[in-house]
């Protein structure tokens, strides 16, 4: 796959990212975390395509997988569930940055796609999505298939999972085209995510404009 081809494939974020454009003011805040990082991701897409074409995109797409997590990890608080404490909330935001900032700035690999910071990241995410699935599990009535939180979790653990196994197949793998096979399903995988991130958005509840007046 070249790279207009996967390209094509990776505006597939657009869906999800009109769909919150055209429900944004109709949005509870609590998932504004999610519709800025649609917005970060496509205007990193397009960077990536337009001014790193002939040359390597490691570090705009290494800058865009540090916000991917912060912003994540700030979805996942608004929801008020999980990471509920202040002190394990800052205190996952403060190792993950130190992590990003000795693997990039440190050793000096921006310039280059470092697994260390991609696999970790992942599997937190993942790890929070299963925490945030449990709890409404446990916490939720009714039918939690139709939640936006709960596909939203589905997404993540889905596609974050095969960037995991992606990241360490891709190290091992014997030829160079069983390496670009690998990213052209992850490319694929993509898509599915997206698609999956857009249902959820067309889930949301409309948030509520009822004041209660005191009395």
């Amino acid at each position: 796959m070249n790279k207009y081809e996967t390209f094509l494939l990776s505006l597939s974020i657009l869906m999800p990212l009109i769909a919150g454009v055209i429900r944004f003011r109709k949005l509870p805040v609590s998932y504004y975390p999610l519709i800025y990082l649609l917005f970060i991701g496509t205007v990193n897409e397009f960077v990536s395509y337009i001014f790193f074409y002939n040359s390597s995109n490691a570090v705009p797409v290494n800058i865009y997988f540090l916000l991917e997590f912060l912003l994540f990890s700030w979805q996942f608080r608004s929801w008020k569930n999980i990471l509920t404490k202040n002190k394990w909330y800052h205190a996952l935001l403060i190792i993950m940055v130190l992590l990003w900032i000795f693997e990039n700035v440190v050793l000096g690999r921006i310039i280059v796609f470092s697994p260390i910071f991609q696999v970790s990241y992942s599997l937190v995410l993942v790890l929070l999505a299963v925490n945030q699935l449990n709890w409404l599990v446990v916490n939720e009535q009714g039918n939690i298939i139709a939640d936006a939180r709960f596909i939203i979790c589905i997404a993540v653990i889905i596609y974050f999972s095969y960037k995991v196994l992606t990241e360490i197949f891709y190290h091992y793998a014997p030829s160079n085209l069983m390496k670009n096979n690998i990213f052209d399903v992850q490319s694929y995988c993509n898509v599915g995510y997206n698609v999956l991130l857009t249902i959820a958005i067309l889930c949301i509840p409309t948030k509520s404009n009822f004041i209660r007046l005191s009395r």
